[in-house]
């Protein structure tokens, strides 16, 4: 459900902290806050999506609002002789129109107040403003490497199993991370408190599958750059007496070409209820992806396969990468998304998903561009299900960004995706993770500002 990386604003995309020399730090943090950087953007997204009524054999309006947005994002400087810093952001969101759908649709925030309360009674979406960072950020330089931290609201930096939900903006964490780096080498460690999807206004702690707070979350990882444009990336962690995660990403990114194996990995420690998600305790998936550069052209292949093992109706039947039992509970740090609806996760389903985009620069029409998609996935089963899962997705994309000039990096993106689901069953039933036809069209303006 959560919207492409690619119509996200390039402003908000987390970054690494900069790192200040020595001899220009400011000498207070008052002095640090007057030097902030200041950055923000202004975003009008709409969205008519339809989905195949098994029951009336129709197609009717899921989702169908025009809604404003908008972010205000200070950063600081480090100061105290290069030590310590402050970052923070805020959003806010108003519905302008929302009719004849559903309304949990993610860029404004949900009328009930986090994942296991959902009252679908509600009609309507609420506005209003949420901080979604508000941390300390400190480093140490040595000649050993440089030691960071920060302490507060934010999304995690280092390698991690950690990772946030995405509408237009992120989704935020409550607690404490901190790394170091030298060379070739980063690590990372992160323990977290409470957390909040980007649809929520405050933050709340970690259930599992019975509601249950679980109390905190833990990662570890590494990355170490084995050569020029390649790294492995290892990563462990714990929703302590419920969930295991871990993650290992191999990575070749050079002169316009892109190769990467990864591999997911979750387990359960229950042996039955609610918490007992996979039989046999584990789940993993694999995913492969390609992509080269032909200037103009931009040409991508992916592919994973996913085993979620069953054997009762009671297990999930996919492969969900989150220390939580629940949507929007918290999110891994998961790459595969290729905006063709479905996430196709089921167990002993394969998929793939193709790509071509092109610049139309060399035609005379700078910052416009074009791509088409599509994924098709197959042979998924679980539990109690005697049909095998087949779904397939297209998608259209026409983007602008204004290459120069007061309005410079503004962008305008169209997206338009048909999916079809090879099952005759109503959405969720049965495949858990699955919801009928699709057709959806999404628009989203974004002006961005600098202080």
């Amino acid at each position: 459900m959560a919207l492409s990386a690619a119509l996200l604003p390039m402003s908000m995309t987390p970054a690494r902290a900069q790192t200040a020399t020595a001899g220009g730090a400011p000498d207070t943090l008052w002095q640090a806050l007057k030097n902030a950087e200041v950055s923000g953007s202004v975003m009008y997204f709409q969205r008519h999506r339809q989905r195949y009524r098994v029951d009336e054999n129709r197609f009717g309006s899921n989702l169908r609002h025009r809604t404003l947005q908008s972010e205000i994002h200070i950063s600081t400087p480090y100061a105290l002789g290069n030590t310590l810093g402050l970052e923070a952001g805020l959003f806010g969101t108003a519905d302008l129109a929302n009719g004849a759908g559903a309304p949990d649709h993610e860029i404004s925030f949900f009328p009930w107040q986090n994942p296991w309360s959902a009252d679908w009674s509600k009609r309507d979406a609420r506005s209003g403003f949420s901080l979604y960072r508000a941390y300390l950020k400190a480093q140490r330089l040595t000649d050993s490497g440089r030691w960071w931290g920060k302490f507060g609201y934010f999304q995690p930096e280092g390698p991690g199993v950690l990772g946030v939900n995405w509408s237009l903006m992120p989704g935020t964490y409550s607690g404490a991370e901190g790394g170091f780096e030298h060379g070739p080498l980063s690590v990372a460690a992160a323990y977290v408190t409470r957390y909040k999807a980007p649809w929520y206004r405050k933050t709340y702690p970690f259930r599992d599958g019975e509601k249950h707070d679980t109390g905190r979350l833990w990662s570890l990882g590494a990355r170490y750059v084995l050569a020029p444009g390649l790294s492995i990336e290892a990563a462990y962690g714990e929703a302590p007496g419920f969930l295991r995660s871990a993650h290992l990403k191999l990575k070749y990114e050079r002169e316009g070409r892109y190769a990467s194996y990864q591999l997911y990995v979750m387990g359960d420690r229950a042996s039955g209820g609610a918490n007992d998600l996979y039989a046999g305790g584990k789940a993993w998936q694999h995913y492969l992806a390609l992509a080269q550069d032909f200037a103009p052209y931009t040409f991508k292949a992916e592919f994973t396969h996913t085993r979620a093992p069953t054997s009762s109706t009671e297990h999930l039947g996919y492969f969900a990468y989150r220390l939580t039992g629940w949507y929007g509970g918290a999110k891994g740090a998961y790459e595969t998304w290729w905006d063709n609806r479905s996430d196709w996760n089921h167990n002993r389903e394969s998929a793939v998903f193709v790509s071509l985009s092109r610049t139309l620069g060399d035609w005379g029409w700078p910052g416009l561009s074009v791509g088409v998609s599509a994924a098709r996935g197959w042979s998924g089963r679980v539990y109690g299900v005697s049909e095998t899962l087949k779904e397939r997705a297209w998608s259209i994309d026409l983007g602008y960004r204004v290459p120069s000039g007061v309005w410079k990096d503004a962008s305008l993106s169209l997206h338009y995706t048909r999916y079809d689901n090879g099952t005759h069953l109503p959405s969720w039933e049965g495949f858990k993770n699955l919801f009928q036809d699709e057709r959806d069209i999404k628009l989203l303006l974004t002006i961005p500002w600098q202080g």
